[in-house]
């Protein structure tokens, strides 16, 4: 992530009280520019103009957005009417770092499980071991769900098959699909699978809104629970003895 995503959301809630860089979108160009409430046209850095990526700006760029340069200094000042910036929303997400990681998601990447901007509740759940292997209890969209936990999956990640049997069930619908992405694991085999939005993840007594997943183009995929999710949270620790995991 571009910089401590509490540092942002300070940022965010000064400006926001200030009304000195905070804006929305009124209309989105391509896939890589939108024009915002003053009139001006921003490019976002470092993002291409797909068609796929006009629907995950549409999805992220409601509320009020705010502008940074790429030494995530506020732009409040502006020499001309086009700029390229680097964009946040109300929630602290970047959107410039959600569009491009999209593209390079894998499973080998080194995990972060922190997000200080989250409640310090403590929630343990029941681990149910299967062959030797430790499955986490989840409703995706209030389906209950068993997920390897795996804090080198980029993404939440569900086969076809679940993904069919949510879909036939309502549980996932077209707007749901944000774009289609090649992932890695960490032995370096290439998958192609689905970026979808999951609108609600529960664990245990926590329940996360809007989180980001990927459908692996196989029937037998196995089912993780990846940083997507984790990182919504402070700190995720595992007690194998007792067949615990513990989320603050």
């Amino acid at each position: 992530m571009r910089a401590v995503k509490l540092f942002i959301l300070l940022l965010i809630v000064f400006t926001s009280c200030n009304n000195s860089n905070s804006f929305s979108v009124s209309k989105i160009i391509d896939g890589n520019t939108v024009e915002i409430s003053n009139g001006l046209v921003v490019k976002l850095n470092n993002v291409s103009p797909t068609a796929e990526n006009v629907k995950i700006l549409e999805r992220y760029l409601k509320g009020n957005i705010y502008l940074y340069d790429e030494n995530n200094d506020e732009i409040t000042k502006f020499s001309s009417d086009q700029i390229s910036a680097v964009i946040y929303n109300s929630d602290g997400d970047c959107i410039n770092d959600i569009i491009t990681g999209i593209n390079k998601i894998t499973t080998a990447e080194k995990p972060i499980i922190k997000d200080p901007n989250k409640v310090t509740e403590t929630t343990v759940i029941k681990m149910e071991s299967e062959n030797g292997v430790f499955k986490v209890p989840a409703e995706i969209n209030g389906i209950s769900l068993y997920f390897i936990f795996d804090t080198g999956a980029s993404l939440i990640s569900i086969s076809l098959t679940e993904a069919k049997r949510l879909f036939n069930m309502g549980k996932l619908e077209e707007r749901d699909f944000i774009g289609k992405s090649k992932f890695s694991d960490a032995i370096g085999n290439i998958s192609e699978g689905t970026i979808i939005n999951l609108k609600e993840v529960k664990i245990g007594d926590r329940t996360l809104n809007n989180v980001q997943a990927c459908i692996i183009h196989s029937l037998n995929a196995p089912l993780l629970l990846g940083q997507s999710a984790l990182q919504k949270f402070g700190q995720v620790s595992i007690d194998y003895e007792r067949s615990e995991i513990t989320f603050k």
